[in-house]
């Protein structure tokens, strides 16, 4: 999610604002305490609008609805506005396809330096998030790379029980299927088995733990905390959401919910001004 963050404030630089004098205030008490002549700003903040959709079409293939507001003409040129919110549908971030994605910004005073490479956060700020991710979603981030790490972790645990040889997802009536291929290191079966448990998930500590785990009773008496543990270890969602982040800015998630066999995930997004 984070990444979204950063891919929307680089194109923040395209907006084509117009130029003020130099000598205007920029200050957070000055612009925010102040009357401001602002007959111009609907004007320069529908470009930026246009500008910022145009851009984030081009990045990620999707169409974005687009709100900005800024203070004043040369504040807005300096790279401080007041208020940003995007929401698009079918993005793609990291090759993973988001069936919808909000940002918006919680602060009211936002300066970043658009001129320097990278983009450079002047100002501390805080966004509201909310995305959804899809069955597609996840199982696109469980190909990455990456996630041998994680399957590799697990079967140095379970060595010379088990070994996990992939990992997919399904989302049925609002619950999610953790499908898990399995083999057995010292005496392999002719083909993989799979092992399928579903499970709810909720944030514990700024965590995703799956709860509400259950398996089919074809297992036997398996112990479900041992179940869930498993899951945790596995966790699509926090790996998924781990491929969008970016050292750059702090994230939290707040809450999780399977709507419409969707994982909705909200929560804040901290950016610490230089």
């Amino acid at each position: 999610m984070k990444k979204i963050l950063l891919l929307f404030m680089a194109v923040f630089l395209t907006a084509g604002f117009v130029s003020a004098s130099e000598n205007e205030k920029f200050s957070q008490d000055y612009l925010k305490n102040h009357k401001h002549f602002a007959i111009m700003n609907p004007f320069v903040e529908s470009i930026a609008e246009h500008s910022i959709k145009r851009s984030l079409k081009k990045d990620t293939g999707a169409d974005f609805k687009v709100k900005f507001e800024g203070y004043t003409l040369a504040s807005m040129k300096k790279g401080i506005f007041k208020h940003l919110e995007i929401t698009g549908e079918d993005v793609s971030v990291e090759g993973i396809v988001l069936p919808y994605v909000n940002l918006k910004t919680l602060t009211d005073y936002n300066y970043i330096d658009y001129t320097k490479d990278p983009v450079e956060y002047k100002s501390d700020m805080t966004y509201a998030y909310e995305i959804y991710l899809s069955e597609e979603s996840m199982n696109t981030a469980l190909k990455h790379a990456d996630y041998e790490k994680v399957l590799n972790t697990i079967n140095n645990i379970a060595y010379p029980m088990f070994q996990v040889k992939g990992v997919s997802t399904k989302i049925r009536n609002n619950r999610i299927y953790i499908l898990t291929e399995y083999n057995f290191p010292i005496a392999p079966a002719s083909r993989n088995r799979v092992f399928v448990a579903s499970s709810d998930f909720k944030v514990e500590k700024e965590k995703i733990n799956a709860v509400n785990v259950k398996v089919d009773s074809v297992y036997g008496s398996l112990s479900l905390s041992k179940v869930a543990n498993l899951l945790n270890l596995l966790n699509p969602l926090e790996f998924t959401l781990d491929l969008l982040e970016t050292k750059k800015c702090d994230a939290i998630v707040e809450n999780v919910n399977i709507v419409d066999n969707k994982v909705k995930i909200n929560g804040k997004i901290y950016v610490k001004g230089d």
